[in-house]
């Protein structure tokens, strides 16, 4: 038998309300909902979008220009059309 580590959660009002409905839902145990929603998230792959514009650089030739020396520090701007920092 695999052992297991008992853990003590604190939680808001909303995220106890969550478990609690998720549980009574698919009648399981709050645990068994924390269980099952951490081995979602373990076997989640990371979604890569084929459209992000890094996957198609390779296609094409891209320059910066002569006189932008700052690829390595404002690439985003280059690549995304954002500058560094911007979400």
């Amino acid at each position: 038998m695999e052992y297991k580590y008992r853990t003590q959660l604190y939680l808001d009002e909303e995220q106890h309300q969550f478990l609690k409905d998720r549980a009574a839902r698919y009648n399981i145990s709050m645990a068994e909902v924390v269980r099952q929603l951490i081995a979602k998230e373990q076997n989640k792959q990371e979604e890569i979008d084929p459209e992000d514009p890094i996957f198609h650089l390779g296609q094409t030739n891209v320059s910066t220009g002569r006189k932008r020396k700052d690829g390595s520090i404002n690439h985003d701007h280059y690549i995304y059309r954002r500058h560094h920092g911007d979400k």
